[in-house]
């Protein structure tokens, strides 16, 4: 069943939407700011600029984009076939290092395949890009991936609440995805001291952590609505139904398929072939999303502007985003998200045509004095590593801060907003107990 976005208005962490203050932002080396950094004038003059962009580029599309985003889906496909192949066939070697030599190929390929879905075909077709083609399975509505993750979620949790709201903090739930501290505007906790443990846990499983995003943003979100049992119940079941699924395709069904027809040896190399082609994805897909929103001068908004144009919009996504500079493949293998900044002010328009726009884009935001966040991976990835390893240490105010609300709050018990999850998690036993809060969730609404 397909899942629509609900009709109930999302409710943020921040709970009123504040008007901007005349501080433009808070100079440091992980920029805040507090209000738009141009003038309104300057904004709608920007937006007719851009908007004049979009609207010659999407006028343009025609039969060569139609052709391009079919062969990356044939693409993914016969390599998806031809490295499972593969690795079944890799059991049936005799000699340990040709067996290692078609097990490498075939995971590397099976690897490829999967990041090719993730990246260039599964997200750039759910953001809608090729809704305009009318094509049976290549639209926004009926497309779905091979991760956990059910494409409804991910479209909720994503294309709406994190291309709207982008960097906000309360607003935004990818600002450190509730887990990485990223900004000094998340209050610092103990647990922020093991930041680069928990980013490594988070990249090993960056799937799972985008499959369970949007139930934990849900339970927030719609808290005090009255409906929020029908909300969440399709959003949960629709999950597990997806895990199952996954988990029954890569670790059952394609590993016994190779072990009644192979043998147990090729069900063993399937079997762990496959685990490291879903391993390499979620690293990677983990390295160009965060290296696309948390290097030093990517800018997080501590509100919202009441009276946000689509100009200031505009502004917010890019001071927000940051490009990763390669060639024409790493631009393929990302999605094209290595020009995350395009991707950010024109998410609906096929990926493809951000490389030949970005020349345009940064010529605009140097004519509006805007920071065009730009380097090549390895700068970019330092820089994250660098910001998730600064707001692991409190400052000496925050620490002070901590200190002070531990001793004014000894009595207190952390509250969820949902006390029916609380009083049925409180009851469990067994191995649901050493479950993430999130996880019990979803198994108690599904």
């Amino acid at each position: 069943m397909r899942l629509l976005p609900p009709i109930f208005k999302a409710k943020s962490a921040v709970s009123t939407i504040t008007s901007l203050v005349d501080a433009p932002f808070k100079t440091t080396r992980y920029p805040t700011l507090t209000a738009a950094p141009l003038a309104k004038a300057q904004t709608e003059a920007l937006a007719d600029e851009l908007n004049t962009l979009y609207q010659s580029v999407m006028d343009s599309l025609g039969s060569d984009d139609a052709r391009y985003i079919q062969r990356v889906y044939g693409t993914v496909v016969y390599s998806e076939v031809i490295s499972r192949a593969l690795l079944a066939f890799a059991g049936q070697l005799s000699s340990k290092r040709s067996k290692l030599s078609v097990w490498l190929l075939g995971t590397s390929l099976l690897s490829f395949s999967k990041i090719l879905n993730n990246m260039e075909l599964g997200h750039n077709v759910m953001h809608g890009q090729y809704d305009w083609m009318q094509h049976p399975h290549l639209n926004s509505q009926k497309f779905d991936w091979d991760i956990v993750c059910p494409a409804p979620l991910w479209q909720h949790s994503h294309n709406y609440l994190h291309h709207t709201f982008t960097n906000i903090v309360g607003r935004d739930h990818d600002v450190g995805y509730h887990l990485i501290r990223v900004t000094d505007e998340q209050p610092w906790t103990p647990s922020d001291r093991y930041n680069l443990f928990k980013t490594m846990i988070l990249a090993l499983g960056f799937e799972w952590a985008v499959a369970f995003h949007d139930i934990q943003i849900s339970v927030e979100e719609y808290a005090d609505t009255p409906q929020l049992t029908d909300i969440m119940q399709p959003k949960a079941r629709a999950l597990f139904g997806k895990i199952a699924r996954q988990m029954g395709k890569d670790y059952i069904a394609f590993p016994a398929l190779a072990g009644l027809t192979l043998g147990h040896s090729s069900a063993m190399t399937t079997l762990s072939g496959n685990i490291t082609a879903n391993i390499a994805r979620n690293l990677w897909t983990w390295a160009v999303i965060f290296c696309g929103h948390f290097t030093e001068q990517a800018h997080i908004y501590t509100q919202l502007d009441a009276n946000e144009s689509k100009g200031d919009w505009y502004v917010r996504q890019i001071l927000g985003s940051s490009n990763i500079q390669g060639n024409k493949w790493f631009h393929i293998l990302t999605g094209n998200l290595s020009h995350q900044i395009e991707h950010h002010i024109f998410p609906d328009m096929p990926a493809r045509h951000y490389a030949k726009i970005a020349p345009t884009v940064q010529a605009i935001c140097a004519k509006y004095h805007l920071a065009y966040n730009t380097g090549h991976f390895s700068k970019q990835f330092m820089q994250v590593l660098g910001r998730i390893r600064h707001f692991s240490k409190p400052s000496s105010e925050e620490w002070h801060t901590y200190t002070q609300s531990i001793s004014n709050n000894n009595s207190s018990t952390n509250e969820n907003n949902n006390l029916a999850v609380n009083s049925a998690t409180e009851t469990l036993r067994g191995f649901r107990r050493f479950l993430p809060q999130v996880v019990r969730q979803a198994m108690f609404y599904a």
